[in-house]
């Protein structure tokens, strides 16, 4: 008998080799600008961000109280409403009107007219403003018995007897102002130092001014449409 044959050795197939799992490809790089053209790229940027509108942030919530919304302000009553009844007489009660001053005669209004410029002549003295005063008398002026025709020379001789005053320490009290004639009766004669002219002694007025409890006389007489002093004595 023939022996059998050994079956030949079924070739073992040759191991698969793992497939290398696919490399996902790789990311491109980006693209680094040139050196020439990052400047402007970031010049654009810049002004683009600038021109960009800013967003403004929420604005915080509102307190309660400032929250609530204003009081609307009170309607007034329609003209058909009834009328409010007022406590009884104030419905009747009426202000009484100012009445206007009187128009002053014409003594007094010399007077008034008197005493507001012999108040500016002996305050201007007193602080020592001699050339305004001099500016608002009239000419010839007696200053005690010296006779003065002009402002100048004046001012000269009034500077003079000022300097050995302490007019800082004098005050003018008040000025009262009174015909000539009344004058006499209450404080005598006026000085014949004065050379007066009294022709016509109802047209001359005196201002009697307290200074520090001297008086000071300005006297005066009627020029054109005013009254003004052409004589001093104290």
């Amino acid at each position: 008998m023939t022996a059998p044959t050994p079956a030949e050795p079924t070739p073992e197939a040759e191991p698969k080799q793992a497939e290398a799992p696919a490399t996902p490809p790789a990311a491109e790089a980006p693209a680094v600008p040139a050196p020439s053209e990052a400047p402007a790229k970031k010049a654009r940027t810049a002004a683009k961000k600038a021109e960009a509108p800013k967003t403004e942030a929420p604005a915080a919530p509102k307190s309660a109280a400032a929250a609530e919304s204003p009081r609307a302000a009170p309607t007034p009553p329609p003209a058909d409403a009834p009328p409010v009844d007022l406590p009884p007489g104030l419905a009747d009660f009426k202000r009484d009107a100012v009445p206007e001053a009187p128009p002053l005669s014409p003594e007094e209004q010399i007077r008034k007219d008197i005493q507001a410029d012999a108040r500016f002549l002996l305050q201007s003295l007193l602080t020592g403003d001699v050339r305004t005063a001099s500016n608002e008398l009239l000419y010839p002026f007696s200053l005690e018995a010296e006779r003065y025709a002009t402002p100048e020379e004046l001012v000269s001789a009034w500077v003079k007897q000022l300097r050995l005053k302490r007019t800082d320490l004098i005050t003018l009290y008040d000025v009262e102002v009174m015909p000539l004639e009344a004058m006499e009766k209450k404080y005598g004669k006026a000085p014949a130092r004065l050379g007066l002219d009294l022709r016509n002694p109802k047209d001359v007025w005196t201002a009697v001014g307290n200074i520090s409890g001297r008086p000071a006389v300005l006297v005066y007489r009627k020029y054109r449409d005013e009254f003004r002093a052409f004589a001093y004595t104290d």
